[in-house]
């Protein structure tokens, strides 16, 4: 069973200090910033680890801001493939088979990044 700590409630000096630190960081606008090395974000995290504000999950060295990167950078590279492919004039059942993904995926990015890909004739045959 894991051993529950007990939270510390800071006092109210160490609230107006983390409110002037966070007001620094505000300043120079790191708002959004999950995970920043700036020496002014790191004060702040650093003394709200150090009265007990943060706990080892929110100080996770930026993990999810990497792969939320490298996401980003992969999707990238599918994006100039289907492009490629698309431009040699194959569907998108084709394309998918090329790149080794789904139709899905490969439908998600060409509307993501507005790649124009050659459809399939739907109908019924033309009798002659």
């Amino acid at each position: 069973m894991a051993k529950v700590k007990k939270r510390i409630k800071p006092t109210k000096e160490q609230w107006h200090e983390v409110n002037r630190l966070l007001d620094d960081v505000v300043k120079i606008g790191h708002t959004n910033e999950r995970y920043c090395r700036c020496r002014k974000c790191t004060k702040l995290r650093n003394y709200s680890k150090s009265i007990g504000l943060l706990d080892e999950e929110a100080t996770d060295d930026g993990r999810w801001d990497k792969r939320k990167l490298e996401t980003k950078h992969r999707h990238e590279k599918d994006a100039v493939k289907i492009m490629k492919l698309a431009n040699q004039g194959y569907k998108i059942e084709e394309i998918a088979n090329r790149i080794g993904r789904s139709r899905d995926y490969v439908y998600k990015l060409a509307v993501e990044f507005d790649i124009e890909i050659k459809k399939l004739k739907q109908g019924r045959p033309i009798k002659k």
